[in-house]
């Protein structure tokens, strides 16, 4: 009964939506939306969320992109460019008719993830023919803490994933419809995917390794994709397109002399033991917990071993997949292995293989009886339900514990602080120097104001000060007053012009270098 109420499409879709809805409830995502960037990795969330503020405020120009912080240009701008920053642009344009609001950032956000894992979902469903298990795989991704955590959290990590997805939905279209605009709209999507992260790009290369297989090697009668000249074109094209973005990015850090992400590889045959025991020690204590439920991460290890054990029943086409995607996401994890030691979203891309197995799973299956089996209907859903839960544990846990203690202890109160700024005279075109913060842009942001941080400033050297105040800097701003004791910063802190909860605030606009 429940599988013929499930034939209907629209009855499905509302199904799936109102799902997603309810996990986003259950998540608490109805209330972090809200909530300015926090918790793990606040310098990437904030270096995002810069850049978009600093195209609102400033009107600049899509190609050049800048943050709060003034290290660039000899130190007068943040002028600065890593991802393709559509998504910061657009979301600064629609702050123009609505006014700044970081939940508008996060909605855009959060509707470009749930676009992928509908898509994502209509897809599964001309693979094996069944929306129920076709619904769970595409929202068991949305059980993932990585995933739930930083897709409204203003990293492309997520919108680069989900892109992914829609440019596979506009692939399954043209299978079965035979449209060349679909093939464009799907190489659009993957463009865009490239564009916001290079290691999205490995489902993109995998499905051209096959197309040219089908050409080279197959008769054209046992073809899946059949692409004929003309169907190569704008997947050609997707290569030109995304190599031209990274050249200009290099072009336009290198004469601005400011990089606010790294492009290159980080591979593990160039670490110490001692990194590497470290990050071993990591991924088993936090990130392995975070990336999904470890018995879900099992069990899907032993279903592509399964897969593996029965690969000659699967049609050729998925036996490459199955076998394709796990050595490039091996080789993926071997080419940055170092940046697992801190930043965790890295893998986010990598869940490309995670819904290859379960879709290739539920495809081996389609005939049998097991797949229509209520009992096994139970078994997922309740499956669905543990990871559910589970994940709203880990949520709470980046939200509520020692995750979010540099934003709870120190950062909150820079977002609270713009009145007693405004007493004090500080208006937001002055720069400041804030301090101790290691991250590019995070206590920058939070009480909007440009300057210089501790990265690309050593603060150890009162040198540093001196030349951060003759570019500009008119006031130090100290979120952690236990550093005031270091012999560094005392000729720095005479003339103190207030206090807000932790934050305590001096004017360095007398202060003179010794001659």
């Amino acid at each position: 009964m429940f599988s013929k109420i499930l034939n209907n499409r629209v009855f499905a879709d509302i199904l799936f939506i109102t799902v997603l809805l309810i996990m986003v409830y259950v998540f608490g995502l109805n209330k972090t939306m809200f909530e300015p960037p926090q918790s793990v990795h606040i310098w990437r969330q904030t270096n995002s969320i810069s850049m978009a503020q600093n195209y609102y405020q400033d009107n600049a120009a899509f190609l050049e992109p800048a943050v709060h912080n003034q290290w660039c240009d000899g130190g007068y701008s943040g002028k600065t460019a890593g991802e393709f920053p559509i998504v910061y642009f657009v979301v600064a344009k629609i702050w123009k008719v609505t006014g700044y609001n970081i939940f508008i950032f996060r909605l855009v956000q959060l509707l470009i993830l749930f676009a992928g894992l509908y898509l994502l979902f209509r897809s599964l469903q001309f693979l094996f023919g069944n929306r129920l298990w076709a619904g769970f795989v595409s929202l068991l991704l949305f059980t993932s803490p990585m995933v739930v955590f930083y897709g409204p959290n203003f990293l492309p990590d997520v919108p680069a994933l989900s892109f992914v997805f829609i440019g596979w939905f506009f692939i399954a279209i043209f299978l079965h419809k035979r449209t060349p605009a679909n093939l464009w709209l799907s190489a659009l999507f993957f463009s865009l995917s490239m564009l916001l992260k290079i290691t999205s790009a490995l489902s993109f290369l995998a499905f051209g390794g096959w197309v040219l297989f089908e050409l080279f090697f197959q008769k054209e009668e046992k073809r899946i994709f059949n692409f004929k000249l003309a169907h190569f074109i704008p997947f050609v094209l997707v290569i030109p397109v995304v190599a031209a973005w990274y050249w200009y990015v290099e072009y336009f850090n290198g004469l601005h002399g400011g990089q606010v992400s790294y492009h290159g590889i980080w591979p593990v045959w160039e670490m110490t033991k001692e990194q590497y025991l470290r990050i071993i020690d990591a991924l088993n204590k936090i990130y392995f917990k975070e990336l999904f439920l470890p018995y879900t991460q099992y069990l899907t290890l032993a279903v592509w071993v399964y897969l593996l054990v029965t690969i000659k029943k699967l049609p050729p086409v998925l036996r490459y997949f199955i076998i394709v995607l796990p050595i490039g996401m091996l080789v993926e994890l071997l080419l940055w292995f170092q940046v697992l030691e801190g930043h965790d979203y890295y893998t986010i891309n990598l869940l490309v293989v995670f819904v290859a197995v379960w879709a290739v799973f539920f495809y081996s299956i389609r005939q049998t009886k097991l797949i229509k089996n209520p009992v096994f209907y139970a078994i997922g859903v309740g499956f669905l339900i543990f990871n559910v839960v589970t994940c709203q544990t880990r949520i709470e846990t980046r939200y509520t514990g020692w995750m979010n203690s540099m934003y709870i202890d120190r950062m909150k109160a820079l977002t609270e602080i713009e009145p007693y700024f405004n007493e004090l005279g500080i208006t937001h075109d002055v720069k400041v120097i804030s301090i101790p913060d290691y991250t590019i842009n995070a206590s920058l942001f939070y009480m909007n104001r440009k300057g210089y941080t501790e990265f690309a400033s050593d603060f150890t050297n009162p040198e540093t000060f001196y030349s951060r105040i003759e570019q500009g800097a008119k006031y130090l701003i100290v979120n952690d007053t236990t550093i005031l004791h270091k012999t560094e910063i005392q000729p720095f802190i005479v003339n103190k012009l207030g206090e807000f909860k932790n934050i305590w605030v001096y004017d360095l606009r007398e202060i003179k270098k010794p001659e």
